[in-house]
């Protein structure tokens, strides 16, 4: 442990180096210097991109350009993250922050002239200079956007009205992170109030009547508020639909699915799967009222762990080779890979005053891949750990099997990686403790994990849906008939057995992700895709390690459920998330035996 150690303090192993991306400051005012400088040179490009050799030439200077920015952006931003008090990295941070923005502001001319490319006239321009073979998928991906682009005049209109159109996010934000306020409340002698992080610490209290007073509290702001809250729900909700409408699409959905080639089907497939197989929440819901010993279970008994934590402590050291041995059916290549990450000293391990908190993995295409902690020693920090590497070694094998064009993961896919380590990692853990409470705990979590991500959000995707569609169809929304679809589906997704009290109508108007519509699907479908590459790799079926590695190394060269495909996983129709119930299925049997 390392705790109330300063950075200088800590030893350097467990520290990040960042000369992966500069060897100094002054590298980096260099590199600074030339962006900025290449900017206008990327303006020259203006009006040329319909001319076959002048595209190629684009193509590697527009690239190479991308390619310093990121690195320029993720260096100070990762230098400020390791102690947000030094206002030197605070002050490069904002800089190229700002030239960010200029660049982006300055070079809206290439999505215009890009999208107003043909497929028939990219063919002509690859046969015409073949050096654009290789741009073909990218450019493809401009393209398709042909029938959404608008004037030049109406998306100036646009840009500006941007600000203005997430503003019903901003405000939001504003009355849930800033104006919010809990009434107080006495429990057991001691005045409480609320805030979101002490309601979600006392949800998993044993202290039944503490939850029941806690729920009732927190969500008396929103009912009273919620004429408020609907409203400017209703505001997100219209200017989406107004948008779709403007760029001519069918509907939100459709706009929402476009940037990730995905069809409806996969949203409508999640969502029928999950209500199909409702009965096994009803069986979880059975089983935590036996074991909580309640007469009726409710929604604020729904977080309460049924086995304590682990109590074992970690080191850092330990959970290295945790993990490791976790990962060991992924086979020598990616251990390799594994073992070369932890000795190249990309990993900042420790908390330290000024640091920021929580945990993220990022790095840029001329680096590879870094990972950000505040680790405690606590088995919650080995799964976050395990959950960072997936996404590290997921962009270090795009970064050595794509140019930079493709080596974003897209979003859609981003959290296949880092789930499917984590799903891995309880995996073996189910398998190496030696007494049957610890046993119960890491399959209670498991089966957490699948009700939370996968009928959680599903629910919240489906409530999307219906109000999208509700308001497509000319009705009006107000608190009352946004309320009303949020307990339908309340009613479907919670199963039976469990309390859905009158408070819990309410909780829509506390959901920030609702404000980027159609967004948290995609925590659903990534459980789903990852759980199935876990069955396949734990059961040592023929492929399934070189599939997943092919899925590693993918990028965006391809349509997202292409790659998946290709990697043996298929979200055209049902059955990845059949394998999802499935394994909800075994767990809650093998718990139930213990």
């Amino acid at each position: 442990m390392n705790k109330n150690k300063t950075r200088d303090q800590i030893d350097d192993k467990y520290k990040w180096d960042l000369s992966v991306l500069y060897a100094s400051d002054d590298d980096w005012e260099e590199d600074y210097r030339k962006l900025k400088e290449g900017l206008p040179q990327l303006l020259e490009f203006k009006g040329s991109l319909h001319d076959a050799h002048k595209l190629e030439q684009f193509m590697q200077f527009y690239s190479n350009h991308s390619v310093t920015r990121e690195n320029l952006y993720v260096y100070a931003n990762t230098r400020f993250f390791e102690d947000t008090r030094n206002a030197v990295y605070e002050e490069m941070k904002g800089r190229i922050e700002l030239l960010v923005s200029k660049i982006s502001a300055e070079t809206v001319f290439i999505k215009k002239e890009l999208s107003s490319l043909s497929l028939g006239t990219i063919d002509d321009m690859i046969h015409e200079n073949p050096q654009l073979a290789g741009y073909r998928f990218f450019l493809q991906g401009y393209a398709r956007y042909h029938p959404h682009i608008l004037s030049e005049e109406t998306e100036t209109v646009l840009a500006e009205l941007e600000i203005a159109l997430k503003k019903p996010d901003d405000i939001f934000s504003a009355y849930n992170n800033n104006n919010i306020s809990f009434d107080e409340f006495e429990h057991q002698g001691e005045k409480i109030r609320l805030s979101h992080a002490t309601y979600s610490q006392i949800l998993e209290s044993h202290d039944r009547t503490l939850r029941q007073k806690a729920f009732d509290f927190y969500y008396r702001p929103y009912q009273q508020n919620i004429d408020v809250l609907a409203n400017t729900y209703a505001a997100s909700v219209l200017a989406n639909i107004k948008m779709a409408n403007i760029r001519n699409y069918a509907s939100t959905l459709e706009m929402a699915l476009f940037p990730d080639y995905l069809p409806a089907t996969v949203i409508n497939n999640l969502i029928e799967v999950a209500k199909e197989n409702i009965d096994v929440i009803s069986e979880f819901n059975a089983l935590k009222q036996k074991e909580l010993g309640i007469e009726e279970l409710h929604f604020y008994d729904n977080y309460v762990p049924l086995v304590k934590d682990v109590a074992k402590r970690f080191p850092y050291e330990d959970a290295i080779e945790l993990v490791r041995t976790a990962l060991a059916p992924l086979g020598t290549a990616y251990i390799k890979m594994y073992d070369d990450t932890v000795r190249m000293r990309v990993i900042d391990v420790f908390e330290s005053p000024g640091k920021r908190s929580g945990a993220f993995s990022w790095g840029s295409y001329a680096s590879r891949g870094l990972i950000f902690l505040n680790y405690t020693e606590k088995f919650s920090d080995v799964s976050t750990f395990a959950h960072e590497f997936g996404h590290c070694l997921h962009r270090n094998c795009s970064i050595e099997n794509q140019p930079y064009i493709y080596y974003h993961n897209p979003i859609f896919l981003a959290e296949i990686a880092s789930t499917f380590n984590e799903v891995l990692l309880f995996d073996y853990m189910s398998k190496i403790v030696k007494s049957g409470k610890e046993k119960k705990f890491f399959l209670y979590h498991s089966m957490k994990r699948i009700e939370a991500t996968f009928y959680r959000q599903t629910m919240f995707a489906n409530f999307e849906k219906d109000i999208h569609e509700m308001a497509e169809s000319g009705k009006v929304l107000i608190a009352k008939s946004i309320t009303g679809i949020y307990r339908e589906n309340l009613e479907a997704y919670l199963g039976e057995g469990i309390v859905i009290d009158e408070q819990l109508n309410y909780e829509w108007a506390r959901i920030p992700h609702f404000y980027t519509p159609f967004y948290v699907y995609k925590y659903a479908t990534s459980l789903s895709v990852s759980i199935a590459f876990a069955e396949r790799v734990i059961a040592g079926k023929k492929g399934a390690v070189e599939d997943y590695l092919t899925f590693l190394g993918a990028g965006s060269h391809k349509e997202p459920l292409e790659i998946l495909k290709d990697a043996g996983v298929d979200l055209n129709g049902k059955k990845a998330y059949e394998v999802t119930v499935n394994e909800f299925r075994k767990l809650l049997k093998e718990y139930k035996s213990l």
